[in-house]
């Protein structure tokens, strides 16, 4: 069994002890780093493949929700072609009417999926003893408030129907449900590093091969950094260093320089620091964006050092960088940190307003799923502190971050990991 394989065990196990632990909860919300999301959905996946061993129906839709009218007949139009197939390999075919009766008390029409599913239920009463998952993966969401109440009343419509689950993947940071009635919430954490050394180890068995030795030396510098182990993580990393020397590989040679400059900070070894830092800096270059990346980590590290000038520098050349490369996100990140460092009681905030709605502007350019996962929410929220609340600039402020990130912008006003600063 392959370490990805070996996760999906460890998944299933989890999974089942979450249903089996709550059986009357018709919403699952599964909480986690992107990577560890993309896992769970691979979960999904394989119960939907010819391996899988379980007695219960999973589901897994990708259709992105545009309306709350018409988002649950998307469902069901799906279900009704893979039956359809189904049932002409049959010798005495059984046919599916699907019956959604009158709206009555929904808004959405979440309530015709569910309904839907129970006259499937009767068609078979052998499902009753199963149980049938469907997650909803939608690669987009127009409006996220008519999401949420689709949701809602899904829950509603399903409570006389127990074994119906509905499941959803959500970011433990950036939430999209985050006030889902009846929901039942878990966090699935995977040790991310040590899955990804076993499988290079797997996948690599054979030594000598210098990008694969690369990568796991990375990962084996990771994890035992990640455990606080920081000897053996320095004497990877200088291995991994001394590879990408030898290939002549800048970008992976200034990636294990500034693990071992974020390392050496950790245990207050300063001055080796600093000139990781600055190799970092030699190998990546002035005009990339591994390049634009280090001079934000170390614009990080002298603003926590207190170098305020310095670390301005840097931070502008990252911003240049960024600009000539289009890459929004990064852009918004610098120039926020740059009007951060332009606030001062001597003279005002003035010029940090000024970056603050370049910020927005930058931010409007983003896809929304990166508008959210940025720090666009914080600016605009600093931005409304510095206004006044009952001021007429922040009354605008609030109708256009509900119209360009949504209606909990607030919720969002956290700075995102990765630019977060470090030590």
């Amino acid at each position: 069994m392959n370490p990805v394989q070996l996760e999906i065990v460890k998944i299933d196990r989890q999974w089942q002890r979450e249903v089996r632990q709550h059986p009357d909860t018709p919403l699952f919300i599964c909480l986690g780093e992107r990577h560890e999301l993309n896992l769970f959905e691979a979960y999904f996946k394989y119960q939907l493949s010819d391996e899988s061993t379980s007695d219960d129906l999973f589901l897994l839709h990708y259709q992105p929700f545009e309306q709350s009218s018409v988002y649950g007949m998307s469902l069901i139009e799906e279900w009704k072609e893979v039956f359809d197939l189904w049932q002409a390999e049959q010798g005495e075919p059984v046919s599916w009417h699907i019956d959604t009766g009158e709206a009555g008390q929904y808004r959405t029409d979440a309530y015709k999926p569910v309904m839907a599913l129970e006259v499937l239920y009767r068609l078979f009463p052998q499902l009753k003893t199963k149980n049938i998952f469907v997650h909803l993966a939608p690669t987009r969401i127009a409006n996220l408030e008519d999401f949420s109440l689709w949701v809602q009343e899904w829950c509603t419509a399903a409570q006389a129907l127990p074994q119906l689950k509905l499941v959803y993947s959500d970011h433990h940071a950036h939430r999209t449900l985050k006030h889902a009635y009846a929901r039942r919430e878990f966090r699935l954490q995977i040790d991310i590093s040590q899955m990804m050394q076993h499988a290079a180890a797997y996948t690599h068995p054979q030594k000598n091969e210098p990008e694969a030795d690369y990568q796991q030396q990375i990962l084996i510098a990771g994890n035992f950094i990640g455990k606080g182990q920081h000897s053996q993580g320095h004497a990877a990393l200088e291995r991994a260093i001394a590879i990408a020397q030898r290939q002549g590989a800048k970008e992976a040679e200034a990636t294990a320089h500034l693990m071992l400059a974020q390392s050496m900070a950790a245990v207050r070894r300063r001055k080796e620091a600093h000139r990781q830092y600055h190799l970092a800096l030699a190998a990546a270059g002035a005009d990339s964006l591994i390049g634009a990346q280090m001079h934000m980590n170390y614009g990080s590290f002298l603003l926590m050092e207190a170098r305020k000038a310095e670390a301005r520098s840097y931070f502008n050349k990252a911003t240049h960088i960024a600009e000539q490369l289009q890459n929004d996100f990064m852009a918004l990140e610098c120039t926020r940190i740059a009007g951060q460092m332009s606030e001062s009681k001597w003279n005002g905030p003035e010029k940090a307003l000024a970056s603050y709605r370049k910020c927005l502007e930058i931010g409007k350019r983003m896809p929304l799923e990166r508008r959210r996962q940025s720090s666009m929410a914080y600016v605009a929220l600093t931005m409304e502190k510095i206004y006044g609340p009952e001021h007429e600039e922040s009354i605008a402020l609030d109708r256009d971050m509900q119209e360009h990130i949504g209606p909990d912008w607030r919720q969002l006003a956290v700075l995102p990991d990765q630019y977060a600063p470090t030590n």
